[in-house]
């Protein structure tokens, strides 16, 4: 723009500013911020509610606060966007503190929240599990005039429906239906999903035939709610039946999803089927993760097959996929339960292995003691202490994995 004497305004400058605090690139859209103060041009509210939404996105609330506390002293007042970011970006992360503070913030600058602020105050309290104070937010609404949305609606029946109130849940579902408001696909699986965790199953299909007759019709993860609760309770008939609808509909289920069906197939004694859809996803080409190897191992030594788990623990690696610690228990669990002393000790050897080629480091601690166990042959004495550590420290490489 400078290059070609055209110079840049304040709207050429907040576009491309928050053009870089959409792909993340926050530091550069600071800076240019800063070139732009430097030339002479102050940023508007747009600039600052741009920078506020990225910087608090990912979790920098010490620079979200500054640049408000900046935008104040430049005598730019945050509007109820402004503020509604602030909240809903805190709510987001579980600080719910801070975003009340925000709130009350909003309230002390004169800015009245809408329907948007309300529901972000909501959600934050229904993802800590404070249903209760969500509820009194949502009363805060509907007496200072505002008319719930579907989506407000929506959080208050999750945040039931998660603390396993689903009468209150269907009570609210009633009501937005009075008020002529639409449910959405949303609304659905949330209630959905807590009349199966409540064992109310035979609701589920009325509900579903509702979504139809509305124009919304079920998701993958309405499928995959109802097949987590048939696997749950043993119908798997009905489980295998719906895997087949999905399949025909040309709904692609996830990787989580066919996980509830190959864990709910092993524990129910069906192993055959649950071997021809693992086989199916890896002739497809599917990228497995080692939950669903795990689950697969798992039924195999529950069938004692456990020369073929330990088959599927090779072709898992060689998928690039690496056990965890879960997966070398299945194993040396199922081989001393049939007294394969020397097989669990080359097992071992084997994670000795994984530990000096690809440094799994989660692995060493439970590779040592078990050399001590199996040498001094006080293997169940040690087996239950030695994988809570393995487990703890696979919980701790996810977490920095993150």
């Amino acid at each position: 723009m400078k290059r070609n004497l055209v110079k840049p305004d304040v709207v050429s400058y907040s576009t491309v500013i928050d053009g870089l605090c959409k792909c993340g690139l926050l530091n550069e859209a600071r800076d240019l911020c800063s070139e732009m103060i430097d030339g002479g041009i102050s940023p508007d509210i747009v600039t600052y509610t741009s920078l506020i939404n990225g910087f608090s996105s990912m979790g920098d609330w010490q620079e979200a606060t500054r640049l408000l506390n900046e935008m104040i002293l430049r005598g730019i007042n945050p509007d109820v966007r402004t503020f509604t970011t602030m909240v809903d970006a805190f709510c987001k992360e579980g600080r719910i503190t801070e975003a009340q503070a925000a709130f009350a913030t909003m309230m002390k600058h004169g800015q009245k929240p809408n329907v948007v602020t309300y529901s972000a105050l909501m959600d934050g309290y229904c993802l800590v599990e404070n249903v209760n104070e969500s509820k009194k937010v949502f009363n805060r609404m509907v007496k200072s005039g505002l008319k719930p949305s579907v989506i407000s609606y929506s959080i208050l029946i999750n945040g039931y429906c998660k603390t396993k109130r689903v009468d209150e849940a269907l009570n609210l579902f009633k009501e937005m239906r009075c008020k002529n408001l639409v449910p959405n696909t949303v609304t659905y699986n949330s209630l959905i999903d807590g009349l199966c965790k409540s064992g109310r199953i035979s609701h589920v299909q009325d509900l579903i035939s509702e979504m139809h007759e509305s124009g919304h019709s079920p998701d993958i993860f309405t499928y995959t709610i109802l097949l987590d609760a048939f696997c749950k309770r043993q119908y798997l008939d009905k489980a295998i039946a719906l895997y087949k609808q999905i399949d025909d509909q040309g709904i692609q289920p996830s990787l989580y999803t066919y996980n509830i069906l190959l864990d709910g197939l092993c524990k129910g004694k069906r192993l055959d089927t649950a071997l021809k859809i693992f086989q199916n996803l890896l002739n497809n080409g599917y990228c497995l993760n080692v939950y669903t190897y795990n689950i697969m191992i798992n039924g195999l030594c529950g069938e004692g097959l456990i020369d073929v788990a330990v088959n599927l623990l090779s072709k898992m690696e060689k998928n690039s996929c690496f056990p965890n610690s879960v997966t070398y228990e299945t194993l040396i669990r199922a081989l001393l339960k049939e007294g394969e002393n020397d097989k669990a000790k080359k097992l071992l050897f084997e994670m000795e292995w994984e530990v000096e080629h690809n440094g799994h480091c989660s692995l060493t601690i439970g590779m040592r003691v078990w050399k001590k166990c199996l040498e001094y042959g006080a293997v169940g004495d040690c087996l239950g202490s030695v994988l809570v550590i393995q487990r703890q420290r696979d919980v701790k490489e996810n977490l920095l994995l993150d």
